[in-house]
């Protein structure tokens, strides 16, 4: 669940709020400001998901892991489970 979250903070942070709301000045900055944060917290989330997955199966197998943790919504060690 964590690496969806991740990964949807990570796209939300791609989404220009302050210009679709029409901000100036300060309150651009602070949009701006959000929109880093989200895509830092969005990162860390979903890396050290990924982390996990590298740690449990390698690299060969973390793409498999974490793909099906991304479709399933289980967390890593669940879908190190299933597959």
């Amino acid at each position: 669940m964590k690496l969806r979250i991740g990964i949807i903070l990570w796209a939300l942070s791609w989404i220009p709020y302050g210009v679709i709301l029409g901000l100036t000045g300060k309150a651009l900055t602070a949009a701006w400001a959000v929109e880093i944060t989200l895509g830092i917290v969005g990162l860390a989330l979903a890396g050290t998901e990924f982390a996990q997955a590298v740690k449990a199966k390698g690299w060969k197998g973390a793409p498999k892991v974490a793909w099906n943790a991304l479709l399933h919504g289980t967390d890593i060690e669940d879908a190190e489970a299933v597959s």
